[in-house]
């Protein structure tokens, strides 16, 4: 019996002891030694599992949570299992579309106003899964200037937003950085503290926090299901469905079926490492 509690009490602290904790001193005594090409291709990798514990968190995150998406379907790819539970909490949960979604139309032979309509449904559809309504911002591009920088802080301050998901910050998609340059410039308006969570679309997060989302899986398959247009191109659905089923692997054998995994930064944090990111100026390879 004494063992058995022992054993307990190993895998209850084990990861407290290195997950966001290890994760700071990492991120103060590693990053400015680690040229950022290469922390980008050791994240899509997985390389940091060895060195960062991930913590299981609980719904809900905060009071208010804002998930902000570059395009449509990324708020369901990356976070959909995240924000289907903050719905279901009772606690407030919002989604920030930043751009049209119509790069690409003329070729698909839709003009812009067309596609933009057609991805804009998608999303709401998908969002009207848990009861949410996007707010839709519609940039043909995506733009780290003062414009919208301003638009998105007023958003996340009359929400009084205290948890913000947005794709991890190293993701190879160029929109995917932009967006996270345009959220650290409006956090930077903001003076209470808010929890950011960076979620996968294109590539690995380095995951200090880990999600069950085996209670809401089928509420994110018919999130996922809901947009079409993606996924004539690409199975979004299967691809991510098995994504999240690999990611149980974090946690003991018979815990978990399903798991989201983030990149969670207190504020503060958040916008130091957005401004060295921004500063090694990443190559963009990926495009959507």
């Amino acid at each position: 019996m004494i063992r058995d509690y022992l054993r307990r009490a190993y895998r209850s602290a084990l990861p407290l002891l290195y997950a966001r904790s290890q994760f700071k001193l990492f991120l103060k005594a590693g990053l400015g030694d680690i040229e950022l090409r290469m922390l980008a291709l050791a994240s899509a990798t997985d390389y940091f599992s060895d060195f960062v514990r991930a913590i299981p968190i609980r719904a809900p995150f905060g009071k208010s949570m804002v998930v902000v998406a570059p395009h449509q379907d990324d708020e369901a790819i990356g976070c959909g299992g995240a924000l289907a539970q903050q719905a279901g909490s009772g606690k407030a949960a919002s989604i920030v579309m930043l751009t049209d979604g119509a790069d690409g139309c003329e070729e698909l032979g839709f003009t812009r106003q067309e596609m933009m309509e057609m991805r804009n449904e998608e999303s709401r559809r998908a969002a009207a899964v848990v009861g949410v309504s996007p707010v839709f911002l519609n940039h043909p591009v995506l733009a780290d200037d003062i414009a919208q920088i301003a638009e998105l802080a007023d958003i996340l301050i009359e929400r009084k937003a205290d948890a913000v998901f947005i794709p991890f910050p190293l993701d190879g998609h160029p929109d995917h950085r932009t967006a996270n340059f345009i959220l650290a410039g409006a956090l930077g308006e903001i003076p209470w503290n808010v929890r950011v969570f960076g979620y996968e679309v294109w590539g690995m997060c380095i995951p200090n926090v880990v999600l069950i989302i085996d209670d809401v899986i089928e509420t994110k398959t018919e999130m996922l299901r809901c947009f079409t247009f993606a996924n004539s191109a690409l199975d979004y659905v299967h691809s991510t469905l098995g994504l999240n089923m690999f990611h149980s692997r974090m946690l003991g054998a018979g815990e978990c079926r399903y798991a989201e995994r983030f990149f969670e930064l207190p504020r503060e944090e958040y916008i130091e490492l957005i401004q060295r990111i921004r500063a090694a100026d990443l190559p963009a390879p990926v495009t959507k």
